[in-house]
């Protein structure tokens, strides 16, 4: 129970430190930004052709963009940002797992990123006077909570693979609208071919994005296999990050390579 307890501090601690650092470097909030003229745009396109069936789509989908957005790339690059800002030699020289302050880091920037679903709403209450309701209230907010803990965990895992790549960039770059397709966000899974079904049930988002759009519509019957693929996808790219810091960081330790010089 104590080691419990002192897991969840080490947390707390860290999501202090992401707070501390975000008043000085306010970027992540340009999320907050982005969700708004997606939505518009979206909207915009639903409404012109005359397409209410789609207006639900339309509003989930930036909200599910900006939390990608936050774990590909803000969240991604914290242990990177370390070590150019000089924080990285002290952090791993204390007692406690660089793991776990990297997922308290992260959790605070997805939760800025969360955000992007209340604006979307907003959007389109106020600038179409399109309110949105949702059928299924209860498993809509529970397969909300659970895509926002799946990203947490997705972004632990993209910022180790992200310190541990001499591509960065390139990664950065070619992570992005792919899994907007394969995670079923612009367009449903359903309609995509058949060969890339497979691939897209490994992505966290798939799962996401159409069991919220079911909830939205009432049509969430058997909603528990979905949170729980969500949840098992979160789960184990959460314990792949850990996996990959604690080696990146016993690696550095051995090599000598924590800092730059």
């Amino acid at each position: 129970m104590s080691g419990a307890r002192a897991m969840l501090r080490v947390t707390w601690r860290a999501v202090l430190l992401q707070v501390a650092l975000s008043r000085r470097r306010p970027e992540h909030a340009l999320i907050l930004l982005i969700a708004p003229m997606q939505t518009t745009t979206m909207l915009a396109l639903a409404v012109t052709e005359d397409r209410p069936d789609v207006v639900v789509n339309a509003v989930l989908a930036p909200g599910l963009i900006g939390l990608w957005v936050a774990a590909l790339d803000y969240a991604g690059r914290v242990v990177t940002e370390d070590r150019w800002a000089g924080r990285f030699s002290p952090m791993i020289a204390a007692p406690v797992p660089l793991g776990l302050v990297v997922a308290g880091r992260v959790a605070t920037v997805v939760l800025v990123g969360a955000a992007a679903f209340a604006e979307s709403w907003l959007v389109a209450a106020l600038a179409f006077g399109t309110v949105v309701t949702v059928a299924d209230p209860v498993p809509f907010a529970v397969a909300v909570a659970a895509t926002c803990l799946a990203t947490v965990g997705t972004a632990t895992l993209i910022s180790a693979v992200f310190v541990m790549s001499r591509a960065r960039e390139v990664l950065q770059n070619s992570l992005g609208y792919p899994f907007y397709i394969l995670g079923g966000i612009l367009v449903p899974v359903a309609v995509l071919p058949g060969w890339l079904h497979p691939f897209s049930r490994v992505v966290f988002l798939s799962w996401s994005a159409e069991l919220l759009r079911d909830t939205a519509r009432g049509d969430a019957h058997g909603w528990g296999w979905p949170v729980a693929a969500i949840l098992g996808l979160g789960a184990a790219a959460m314990a792949a990050g850990l996996w990959l810091t604690r080696r990146y960081v016993d690696q550095a330790r051995r090599k000598g390579t924590v800092g730059f010089a």
